[in-house]
């Protein structure tokens, strides 16, 4: 079969969530395609609302191509504008053959190419603090784009964030990696469907998760199971491991040392999510020992990604829910200023849980952006903080497809009530604040933010009185009596 639709920087994109997905784009059904708004598009592309004006403020004017939505008409302006040597050229068209790529800036370079003594580089516009492999092959593949078109390849392309920091890469040094995932790419486009894989992307931001988790289901695959990436999934495979039903009973001493970086914990630790899903079963794996050292406290961020804005620190405290809200974009650095305030007061000994690590990334860019990063309260916070999804990985296992907050939660009982129920959610909530000014759709992030710092303490409490000893738990469980 030959290929469908064009390969673009998009695909790499969701490649990366999931494999599927650019096979899904081009011959799946519709009809299981959830639909997505412009602004949900934009986000799962880690776009920023206002790459106009970042752009704006990095480089001054740049000549725009935006309009033009024809790839011809595109392509040949953009020829037209490097030829003439624009200084940046904002979101230009490069095709060569069935490869179409659209990065955010074309950004001019001392330097030679057949366009004379300049060349360019591609640049995009993300909200990223650091590059993902994801980021690194489209601007893999816009520097090739970019390199057929000038006769010079540009070996450090990079991302820019909302903050002004330019991240680079060696584009030369990644060819082989990049090369990799475009002859999957390749193979996708011209209709071979990948093995099964179901994450929590899959599920999240790719729309065509419940075409993935069918797949899945309906071979009891091994991509059911819980933090087992592709890799390990490929090599498993080869193994003859292809049901969770077969990795329930899987024999470790035969299998061990057969493929390099399958380790015997790691058949261990998959042959233990197989048996626990196979049968519905809790395994303890070790006791539960409590960490907690003074005041016990749960944090959680809310965060609006096309503006790479934190507007809600929420914390559970024995006296109740405190938290700092920005209720826009200029009013983060004041929340962040608040809550530094207010670590300043905490008791000599406090514990700090979350769950997963987010916070601890966040805090570190709001340091990085507003200062108050060398701060002894602030370092003694973050020494404070213990992350509850890692215990819970260390010594639970689950009869789960996922380990998020969500999914631990609400198997141990607790219910969100509030109208925001995700995080998906929160943040389309987020938008109609800032577009409406709503006091009530606040009021429900508030609550939604209350009730995830409170799914933390009760993944704690649970923990402290179902998991201090090694013991499996069956149907019925005892917490849902």
């Amino acid at each position: 079969m030959k290929p469908t639709e064009p390969l673009t920087g998009s695909d790499f994109y969701r490649f990366f969530q999931c494999p599927h997905w650019p096979y899904w784009e081009r011959f799946g059904d519709l009809a299981d395609r959830r639909p997505l708004t412009k602004e949900e598009e934009q986000r799962m592309s880690d776009g920023l609302a206002h790459e106009r004006d970042i752009v704006s403020k990095q480089f001054g004017t740049s000549d725009d191509v935006s309009e033009i939505t024809n790839v011809d008409e595109g392509v040949t302006r953009t020829l037209e504008l490097m030829r003439a040597g624009a200084a940046v050229i904002y979101q230009g068209w490069l095709r060569d053959g069935d490869w179409i790529g659209r990065p955010d800036l074309l950004e001019r370079q001392p330097g030679k190419s057949l366009f004379g003594d300049w060349y360019y580089v591609p640049l995009d516009v993300k909200r990223a603090h650091e590059l993902k492999k994801e980021h690194m092959c489209q601007l893999s593949f816009y520097a090739i784009l970019v390199e057929r078109a000038q006769g010079f390849f540009p070996s450090h392309p990079s991302i820019i964030n909302g903050d002004g920091e330019r991240l680079s890469f060696d584009a030369a040094a990644f060819q082989s990696e990049f090369a990799s995932i475009v002859e999957q790419l390749e193979r996708i486009r011209s209709g071979e469907m990948p093995a099964p894989v179901y994450r929590k992307s899959c599920k999240d931001t790719s729309p065509w998760g419940a075409a993935c988790l069918r797949l899945a289901e309906s071979r009891r695959d091994i991509a059911l199971l819980f933090n087992v990436d592709v890799k390990k999934l490929k090599a498993l495979r080869s193994l003859g491991v292809l049901t969770i039903d077969d990795a329930a009973i899987m024999d470790i001493d035969e299998l061990e040392g057969k493929i390099v970086g399958l380790t015997r914990n790691a058949l261990e630790a998959v042959r233990r999510q197989a048996e626990s899903l196979v049968r519905g079963s809790v395994m303890i794996r070790k006791p539960f020992m409590d960490p907690t050292r003074g005041l016990e406290i749960h944090f959680d961020i809310e965060s609006y990604p096309p503006e790479d804005l934190d507007y809600l620190f929420g914390f559970w405290l024995p006296d109740g829910y405190k938290a700092f809200v920005a209720e826009n974009a200029k009013e983060e650095e004041h929340l962040w200023k608040d809550f530094l305030a207010w670590i300043e007061t905490l008791p000599e000994r406090y514990t700090v849980y979350h769950y997963a690590n987010y916070e601890v990334t966040r805090l570190s860019v709001l340091a990085k952006r507003y200062g108050g990063d060398d701060s002894a309260s602030l370092i003694r916070f973050r020494n404070s903080m213990v992350d509850v999804k890692e215990i819970v990985r260390e010594q639970v296992v689950f009869p789960l497809h996922f380990y998020s907050l969500k999914a631990i939660a609400k198997f141990l009982g607790f219910a969100w009530e509030g109208d925001v129920q995700g995080g998906g959610e929160s943040i389309l909530a987020y938008e109609r604040w800032l577009n409406a000014g709503d006091r009530k759709v606040l009021d429900a992030i508030t609550q939604y933010n209350r009730e995830d710092v409170q799914a933390t303490a009760h993944v704690l409490i649970w923990l402290r009185k179902y998991a201090k000893e090694i013991q499996n738990f069956t149907k019925p469980f005892p917490w849902t009596n």
